[in-house]
């Protein structure tokens, strides 16, 4: 009986983990959605973003049932509760990273809507960081693997210094007031585009500094 425990435990452990895999895939896969279709004017690619979020909200509902279920069933210690807690932590910093996801496909549709501006292409060095940064807390994840995990943390300053290089460059042209107001308001969208990026980033360290608790048992968060 004892090894049957043992076996639904590991199977209960490893479903857990998959599923917070899943879950990330189709984030990452939200978020590269949003901005491809701004990128390639496809407005329906940005409302399929918004459309498919209820998925991504129901993943983090059955995860954080899945965790408390463990909890409550196996009693964990040791690294396999922190497994089980950050897994949780995971999924909602996931969650939000989908929100953002949302928040820039409707921003892109508006964008779209106004006509095509060159300037959404400034956007792109932003775009691929975060999508490394993203990538790579999920690598951390899957391998429980510190030292990626580190690695992600310190990519966060890239994250930030191209946000706020985008947002100078941005606000400076707003600035001008040469443009048109339909462009004015394309740009203040792409600033706030830029921000929902800069914190996508901001939650993939989140992702790296669960991954950090999971290996060492030590809470980094807000450290400087």
């Amino acid at each position: 009986m004892a090894g049957h425990i043992l076996k639904t435990y590991d199977q209960d452990l490893e479903a857990l983990k998959d599923n917070v895999l899943q879950m990330g895939a189709n984030v990452r896969t939200a978020l590269e959605k949003a901005i491809e279709g701004l990128i390639k004017g496809d407005r329906e690619q940005c409302s399929d973003v918004i459309d498919e979020d209820e998925e991504i909200d129901r993943a983090e509902k059955q995860i954080d049932e899945q965790g408390m279920s463990i909890l409550l069933r196996f009693n964990p210690v040791a690294s396999d509760l922190r497994l089980v807690l950050s897994s949780i932590n995971v999924c909602r910093s996931l969650e939000r990273i989908g929100d953002h996801a949302v928040n820039v496909a409707k921003r892109s549709r508006k964008i779209l809507k106004k006509g095509h501006i060159d300037e959404v292409r400034l956007m792109e060095p932003l775009y691929l960081e975060v999508q490394n940064i993203v990538t790579q807390a999920l690598v951390a994840y899957s391998d429980v693997d510190e030292k990626i995990a580190h690695s992600v943390i310190a990519m966060d300053s890239k994250v930030d210094e191209l946000h706020k290089s985008l947002s100078k460059s941005l606000s400076r042209k707003i600035s001008e007031g040469s443009m048109s107001s339909a462009d004015t308001e394309s740009m203040l969208n792409i600033l706030f585009i830029s921000r929902s990026l800069e914190r996508i980033g901001d939650l993939a360290v989140n992702v790296a500094e669960d991954v950090v608790f999971i290996t060492s048992a030590e809470d980094i968060r807000h450290q400087v």
